[in-house]
């Protein structure tokens, strides 16, 4: 809700943090311009089939912490959503999850149909929450345009991710020989293709101009 502050000693000298306010500044035509004091920034849940026992089910074994991250991540963001201090964060009253570790348009559009169900749980309109695709797996991958259009209204972002990608060719081809090492491995062409590929998918998907398309050697922000 923007009063966190922390105390802390510093070169000798004490020091209160709090949260950045607003900034205003007088544009060259005499108006007036306010930059946000504060970034809105995306939450990184953890992938699906992840457990805790934080929380048990009936059966007393550990709950799914993707289920338990997507429920505590909203709830937690619920004072800028609605109240007086709504809108200190998001501008747009939106919750920004990444998830990552998703095989493919399945486990895609079981996330969004998770993100719904927390929506109905603490009554927030559909599509709330927003989610960051992380292009990481090879299901995914190859795959990507149809896990865009599982949660189509609720994307915001696509990204690559090297280790986790490198990781599962790694798993899935390991026994056809020994894999060069990593800085070989990013110098190889399958790395650059990886990564236009995905900025081709997220273009022709239509994120041009509502969404964050990333790659590792790219940054490509539209909107």
């Amino acid at each position: 809700d923007g009063t966190l502050s922390e105390t802390l000693e510093k070169g000798g000298r004490t020091i209160t943090r709090v949260m950045a306010a607003d900034r205003s500044y007088v544009t060259p035509h005499g108006g007036s311009l306010t930059l946000p004091g504060r970034s809105v920034l995306f939450i990184r849940n953890v992938g699906h089939l992840m457990r805790t026992d934080a929380v048990l089910d009936a059966q007393g074994a550990p709950a799914l912490e993707g289920v338990l991250d997507a429920i505590m991540t909203v709830l937690g963001a619920l004072p800028d959503l609605r109240g007086e201090r709504a809108g200190a964060n998001s501008r747009t009253g939106s919750v920004y999850i990444v998830k990552p570790k998703m095989h493919g348009p399945a486990e895609a559009a079981f996330a969004s149909t998770l993100f719904g169900r927390v929506e109905e749980l603490l009554g927030l309109a559909p599509n709330t929450v927003k989610i960051g695709i992380l292009d990481e797996e090879r299901r995914t991958s190859a795959n990507l345009a149809a896990c865009i259009a599982a949660a189509s209204e609720r994307v915001v972002f696509i990204n690559t991710g090297f280790l986790d990608r490198t990781g599962d060719e790694i798993h899935t081809s390991i026994h056809a020989g020994v894999f060069p090492p990593k800085s070989v491995i990013k110098s190889r062409p399958f790395m650059q293709t990886y990564e236009d590929r995905n900025v081709a998918i997220g273009l022709e998907a239509g994120l041009d101009g509502r969404a964050l398309v990333l790659a590792l050697g790219t940054v490509r922000e539209h909107g």
